[in-house]
Protein backbone atom coordinates (compact mmCIF):
# COMPACT_ATOMS: atom_id res chain seq x y z
CA UNK A 1 0.00 0.00 0.00
CA UNK A 2 0.89 3.60 -0.86
CA UNK A 3 1.44 5.87 2.39
CA UNK A 4 -1.96 7.70 1.24
CA UNK A 5 -3.44 4.30 1.59
CA UNK A 6 -2.28 3.50 4.59
CA UNK A 7 -2.85 7.09 6.53
CA UNK A 8 -6.07 7.91 4.72
CA UNK A 9 -7.33 4.54 2.78
CA UNK A 10 -9.38 2.78 6.25
CA UNK A 11 -7.82 -0.56 4.33
CA UNK A 12 -8.21 0.29 1.00
CA UNK A 13 -7.47 2.30 -1.82
CA UNK A 14 -7.59 5.72 -0.15
CA UNK A 15 -9.57 7.50 -3.05
CA UNK A 16 -12.02 5.09 -3.49
CA UNK A 17 -12.79 5.15 0.56
CA UNK A 18 -16.36 7.19 0.10
CA UNK A 19 -16.01 8.70 3.15
CA UNK A 20 -13.24 10.79 2.02
CA UNK A 21 -15.70 12.51 -0.20
CA UNK A 22 -17.77 13.94 2.36
CA UNK A 23 -16.61 17.58 3.91
CA UNK A 24 -19.25 16.62 7.13
CA UNK A 25 -18.12 13.03 7.69
CA UNK A 26 -14.01 14.34 7.50
CA UNK A 27 -15.27 17.39 9.59
CA UNK A 28 -18.56 16.48 11.46
CA UNK A 29 -18.70 19.40 14.34
CA UNK A 30 -19.28 22.90 13.66
CA UNK A 31 -15.75 23.69 15.08
CA UNK A 32 -13.99 21.63 12.22
CA UNK A 33 -15.75 22.78 10.18
CA UNK A 34 -15.26 26.44 10.76
CA UNK A 35 -11.15 25.57 10.84
CA UNK A 36 -11.37 23.70 7.56
CA UNK A 37 -13.29 26.44 6.16
CA UNK A 38 -10.58 29.59 7.46
CA UNK A 39 -8.10 26.90 5.92
CA UNK A 40 -9.26 26.60 2.63
CA UNK A 41 -9.28 30.38 2.76
CA UNK A 42 -5.93 30.79 3.72
CA UNK A 43 -4.82 27.87 0.97
CA UNK A 44 -6.61 30.14 -2.40
CA UNK A 45 -5.02 33.44 -0.51
CA UNK A 46 -1.74 31.97 0.34
CA UNK A 47 -0.80 29.59 -2.37
CA UNK A 48 -2.86 28.36 -4.96
CA UNK A 49 -2.93 31.84 -6.87
CA UNK A 50 0.98 32.22 -6.25
CA UNK A 51 2.45 29.27 -7.35
CA UNK A 52 5.44 30.94 -9.47
CA UNK A 53 6.78 32.92 -5.77
CA UNK A 54 9.79 31.92 -4.22
CA UNK A 55 8.91 31.55 -0.67
CA UNK A 56 6.23 29.00 -1.78
CA UNK A 57 7.23 26.34 -4.62
CA UNK A 58 10.77 27.12 -3.59
CA UNK A 59 10.75 26.33 0.14
CA UNK A 60 11.02 23.32 1.02
CA UNK A 61 10.70 23.90 4.91
CA UNK A 62 7.59 25.33 4.10
CA UNK A 63 6.11 22.53 1.20
CA UNK A 64 6.92 19.54 3.48
CA UNK A 65 4.86 20.94 6.25
CA UNK A 66 1.82 21.52 3.52
CA UNK A 67 2.47 17.81 2.43
CA UNK A 68 2.52 16.87 6.33
CA UNK A 69 -0.61 18.55 7.32
CA UNK A 70 -2.96 17.00 4.76
CA UNK A 71 -2.07 18.15 1.33
CA UNK A 72 -1.10 14.83 -1.34
CA UNK A 73 -1.67 13.76 -4.71
CA UNK A 74 -1.48 10.13 -6.36
CA UNK A 75 -1.52 9.58 -9.86
CA UNK A 76 -4.88 7.25 -11.65
CA UNK A 77 -5.84 5.69 -14.40
CA UNK A 78 -9.30 7.08 -16.77
CA UNK A 79 -10.95 3.79 -15.66
CA UNK A 80 -10.18 4.97 -11.72
CA UNK A 81 -10.71 8.93 -12.54
CA UNK A 82 -13.60 7.88 -13.24
CA UNK A 83 -14.74 5.91 -10.59
CA UNK A 84 -13.30 8.61 -8.73
CA UNK A 85 -15.81 11.31 -10.03
CA UNK A 86 -18.78 8.96 -8.97
CA UNK A 87 -17.97 8.84 -5.93
CA UNK A 88 -17.61 12.54 -5.89
CA UNK A 89 -21.24 12.99 -7.66
CA UNK A 90 -22.60 10.78 -5.32
CA UNK A 91 -21.20 13.16 -2.24
CA UNK A 92 -23.34 16.27 -3.88
CA UNK A 93 -26.40 13.94 -3.63
CA UNK A 94 -25.79 14.05 0.25
CA UNK A 95 -24.49 17.30 0.50
CA UNK A 96 -24.25 20.78 -1.09
CA UNK A 97 -21.47 20.75 -3.30
CA UNK A 98 -20.93 20.63 -6.56
CA UNK A 99 -18.39 18.98 -9.62
CA UNK A 100 -17.21 21.21 -11.44
CA UNK A 101 -14.62 22.43 -14.34
CA UNK A 102 -12.33 24.96 -13.61
CA UNK A 103 -9.17 26.26 -15.22
CA UNK A 104 -5.47 25.21 -14.45
CA UNK A 105 -3.74 27.46 -11.98
CA UNK A 106 -0.20 25.86 -12.71
CA UNK A 107 -0.69 26.52 -16.50
CA UNK A 108 -2.41 30.21 -15.88
CA UNK A 109 1.21 31.01 -13.94
CA UNK A 110 3.89 28.99 -15.97
CA UNK A 111 2.32 29.35 -19.70
CA UNK A 112 0.21 32.20 -19.44
CA UNK A 113 -3.44 31.14 -20.60
CA UNK A 114 -6.15 29.80 -19.02
CA UNK A 115 -6.67 25.86 -19.84
CA UNK A 116 -10.30 24.69 -18.30
CA UNK A 117 -8.71 21.39 -17.06
CA UNK A 118 -9.40 20.76 -13.53
CA UNK A 119 -12.02 19.16 -11.55
CA UNK A 120 -13.07 19.82 -8.59
CA UNK A 121 -15.66 18.70 -6.35
CA UNK A 122 -15.83 18.32 -1.77
CA UNK A 123 -16.43 21.84 -1.25
CA UNK A 124 -19.80 23.01 -0.35
CA UNK A 125 -20.93 25.46 -2.41
CA UNK A 126 -21.94 27.92 0.09
CA UNK A 127 -18.01 27.99 1.44
CA UNK A 128 -17.15 27.64 -2.32
CA UNK A 129 -18.84 31.12 -3.15
CA UNK A 130 -17.50 32.77 0.07
CA UNK A 131 -13.50 31.60 0.17
CA UNK A 132 -12.73 30.70 -3.62
CA UNK A 133 -12.50 32.94 -6.82
CA UNK A 134 -13.96 35.65 -4.81
CA UNK A 135 -10.28 36.23 -2.53
CA UNK A 136 -7.78 36.51 -5.51
CA UNK A 137 -5.25 39.06 -4.60
CA UNK A 138 -6.47 42.56 -5.83
CA UNK A 139 -2.44 43.61 -6.55
CA UNK A 140 0.45 41.91 -7.99
CA UNK A 141 2.03 40.14 -10.82
CA UNK A 142 3.60 36.44 -11.23
CA UNK A 143 7.15 36.04 -10.97
CA UNK A 144 6.90 35.36 -14.49
CA UNK A 145 5.05 38.18 -15.92
CA UNK A 146 1.41 36.27 -15.78
CA UNK A 147 -1.71 38.14 -16.18
CA UNK A 148 -2.38 40.79 -13.12
CA UNK A 149 -4.73 39.50 -10.90
CA UNK A 150 -7.13 42.11 -10.41
CA UNK A 151 -7.65 41.88 -14.85
CA UNK A 152 -7.45 38.30 -14.35
CA UNK A 153 -10.07 37.87 -11.46
CA UNK A 154 -12.91 39.30 -14.46
CA UNK A 155 -12.32 36.31 -16.54
CA UNK A 156 -11.82 33.80 -14.64
CA UNK A 157 -15.17 31.91 -14.38
CA UNK A 158 -15.07 31.90 -18.71
CA UNK A 159 -15.18 28.86 -19.62
CA UNK A 160 -16.20 26.82 -16.45
CA UNK A 161 -18.45 24.15 -16.37
CA UNK A 162 -20.78 23.90 -13.85
CA UNK A 163 -22.04 21.28 -12.64
CA UNK A 164 -20.05 18.69 -14.86
CA UNK A 165 -22.18 15.17 -15.69
CA UNK A 166 -20.16 11.60 -15.56
CA UNK A 167 -20.85 11.46 -19.12
CA UNK A 168 -19.20 14.71 -19.77
CA UNK A 169 -16.61 14.25 -17.61
CA UNK A 170 -15.86 10.77 -19.67
CA UNK A 171 -15.39 12.69 -22.52
CA UNK A 172 -13.53 15.36 -21.11
CA UNK A 173 -10.84 12.40 -19.77
CA UNK A 174 -10.62 10.48 -23.13
CA UNK A 175 -9.66 13.99 -24.74
CA UNK A 176 -7.00 15.09 -22.32
CA UNK A 177 -5.56 11.72 -22.14
CA UNK A 178 -5.01 11.84 -25.91
CA UNK A 179 -3.60 15.44 -25.41
CA UNK A 180 -1.00 13.56 -23.10
CA UNK A 181 -2.18 15.19 -19.71
CA UNK A 182 -2.19 12.54 -16.80
CA UNK A 183 -4.78 12.64 -13.86
CA UNK A 184 -3.99 13.64 -10.53
CA UNK A 185 -6.45 13.33 -7.37
CA UNK A 186 -5.47 15.25 -4.66
CA UNK A 187 -6.05 16.37 -1.48
CA UNK A 188 -5.42 20.11 -0.87
CA UNK A 189 -3.81 20.76 2.60
CA UNK A 190 -7.58 19.16 4.15
CA UNK A 191 -6.33 14.85 3.74
CA UNK A 192 -8.65 12.49 3.82
CA UNK A 193 -10.85 15.28 2.50
CA UNK A 194 -10.10 14.44 -1.83
CA UNK A 195 -10.94 18.16 -3.50
CA UNK A 196 -10.12 17.58 -7.10
CA UNK A 197 -8.42 15.58 -9.94
CA UNK A 198 -5.84 18.13 -11.87
CA UNK A 199 -5.80 17.08 -15.15
CA UNK A 200 -2.19 18.30 -16.10
CA UNK A 201 1.51 17.57 -17.58
CA UNK A 202 5.08 17.57 -16.93
CA UNK A 203 6.18 21.13 -17.93
CA UNK A 204 3.63 23.16 -15.53
CA UNK A 205 2.21 20.76 -12.92
CA UNK A 206 3.49 21.98 -9.59
CA UNK A 207 2.68 18.97 -7.84
CA UNK A 208 4.98 17.14 -9.59
CA UNK A 209 7.54 19.96 -9.46
CA UNK A 210 7.55 19.32 -6.04
CA UNK A 211 8.54 15.87 -6.11
CA UNK A 212 10.75 16.45 -9.09
CA UNK A 213 12.64 19.38 -7.56
CA UNK A 214 12.66 19.04 -4.18
CA UNK A 215 12.23 15.29 -3.76
CA UNK A 216 8.71 15.26 -1.77
CA UNK A 217 7.33 12.32 -3.14
CA UNK A 218 3.47 12.63 -1.37
CA UNK A 219 2.71 15.50 -4.14
CA UNK A 220 3.01 13.02 -7.05
CA UNK A 221 2.87 9.60 -5.94
CA UNK A 222 3.03 6.83 -8.29
CA UNK A 223 -0.10 5.35 -9.52
CA UNK A 224 -1.69 1.72 -8.19
CA UNK A 225 -1.32 0.62 -11.61
CA UNK A 226 1.51 0.44 -14.44
CA UNK A 227 2.07 0.09 -18.32
CA UNK A 228 2.79 -3.30 -19.65
CA UNK A 229 3.44 -3.92 -23.73
CA UNK A 230 1.62 -6.79 -25.20
CA UNK A 231 3.84 -7.80 -27.48
CA UNK A 232 1.76 -9.63 -30.14
CA UNK A 233 -0.39 -6.42 -30.56
CA UNK A 234 2.39 -3.97 -30.40
CA UNK A 235 4.06 -2.98 -33.88
CA UNK A 236 6.67 -1.06 -32.48
CA UNK A 237 5.30 2.38 -34.26
CA UNK A 238 7.22 4.56 -31.16
CA UNK A 239 3.60 6.16 -30.41
CA UNK A 240 3.56 5.68 -27.21
CA UNK A 241 7.19 6.34 -26.40
CA UNK A 242 6.43 10.23 -28.02
CA UNK A 243 3.28 10.64 -25.28
CA UNK A 244 5.53 9.14 -22.15
CA UNK A 245 6.38 12.38 -19.95
CA UNK A 246 8.52 9.87 -17.87
CA UNK A 247 11.10 8.77 -19.88
CA UNK A 248 10.28 4.76 -19.34
CA UNK A 249 9.40 3.84 -22.97
CA UNK A 250 12.03 2.67 -25.63
CA UNK A 251 11.24 1.64 -28.85
CA UNK A 252 14.12 0.07 -30.78
CA UNK A 253 14.60 0.30 -34.46
CA UNK A 254 17.50 -2.36 -34.95
CA UNK A 255 15.29 -5.06 -32.33
CA UNK A 256 11.67 -3.98 -33.72
CA UNK A 257 10.68 -4.08 -29.59
CA UNK A 258 9.50 -1.65 -27.74
CA UNK A 259 9.80 -2.01 -23.71
CA UNK A 260 8.70 -0.34 -20.39
CA UNK A 261 10.90 0.48 -17.84
CA UNK A 262 8.71 -0.57 -14.82
CA UNK A 263 10.68 0.88 -11.95
CA UNK A 264 10.25 4.34 -13.97
CA UNK A 265 6.66 3.92 -15.23
CA UNK A 266 4.08 6.14 -12.94
CA UNK A 267 1.20 4.12 -14.30
CA UNK A 268 -0.97 7.04 -15.89
CA UNK A 269 -2.02 5.62 -18.80
CA UNK A 270 -2.04 8.55 -20.95
CA UNK A 271 0.59 6.12 -23.50
CA UNK A 272 -2.35 3.82 -23.56
CA UNK A 273 -4.49 6.53 -24.91
CA UNK A 274 -2.90 6.73 -28.15
CA UNK A 275 -1.91 3.20 -29.13
CA UNK A 276 -3.10 2.03 -32.41
CA UNK A 277 -3.15 -1.59 -31.55
CA UNK A 278 -4.60 -1.77 -28.24
CA UNK A 279 -1.07 -2.95 -27.33
CA UNK A 280 -0.69 -1.66 -23.61
CA UNK A 281 -2.41 -2.77 -20.41
CA UNK A 282 -2.82 -1.43 -16.85
CA UNK A 283 -1.74 -3.79 -14.07
CA UNK A 284 -1.80 -3.62 -10.87
CA UNK A 285 1.41 -2.88 -9.51
CA UNK A 286 1.41 -4.81 -6.60
CA UNK A 287 1.45 -7.94 -9.10
CA UNK A 288 4.99 -6.65 -10.60
CA UNK A 289 7.43 -7.73 -7.76
CA UNK A 290 10.69 -5.09 -9.41
CA UNK A 291 7.98 -1.96 -9.09
CA UNK A 292 5.35 -3.16 -6.13
CA UNK A 293 7.33 -0.65 -3.82
CA UNK A 294 7.89 2.09 -5.47
CA UNK A 295 5.53 4.89 -5.20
Amino acid sequence: MCKLCTDHGRGETWYLNFENYLFRKVFPTLEGQEAAKAKMAGTFADTEWRYAEKEFVRNPTYLRQRASSGAGGQLVTMEEALRILALAEEATRREDSLVVVGHCPCKQVYRGARDYTCIGFGMPVTMAMEIAYGRLPKEGLTEFGGAEWRTLRHGIRKGAKVPLTLDEAKGLLAEWERRGLWHLVVGRGRLPLIEAICNCERPYCTWWRYRDALGINDYCLKGHYIARIVPERCSNCGACQEQCQWGCIHTSVWAQSTSIDLTKCFGCGICRAVCPHDAIEMAPRASVPTARDLW
